[in-house]
């Protein structure tokens, strides 16, 4: 049987947020947790998700320098992942 724990609007841009009630229940931090949302039987569940950076095909440091490309103002684009990961490797 279901329950209602929490309620949170859904923005102008879609966006909403996890209540800090969930958040406290499920220990999830600001940055670091994920949630994901699966559809069962016509409804959406909202789960945490443990994300595990050691299984990640990239190297700890090859994801620190796409964070930073991130936030950087202008960017590269790229047509496919080889020619992207090509370039991180001559950062």
């Amino acid at each position: 049987m279901s329950k209602l724990v929490a309620v949170s609007p859904i923005g102008k841009n879609g966006q909403t947020v996890v209540p800090a009630k969930i958040r406290r229940l499920f220990k999830l931090e600001p940055g670091k947790g994920m949630v994901g949302f699966y559809l069962n039987a016509g409804h959406i569940e909202l789960a945490p998700i443990s994300v595990v950076r050691e299984t990640s095909a990239y190297t700890e440091a090859e994801l620190d320098k796409v964070e930073k490309l991130g936030r950087a103002r202008g960017g590269k684009s790229f047509k496919n992942a080889r020619s992207a990961a090509a370039h991180l490797k001559t950062l």
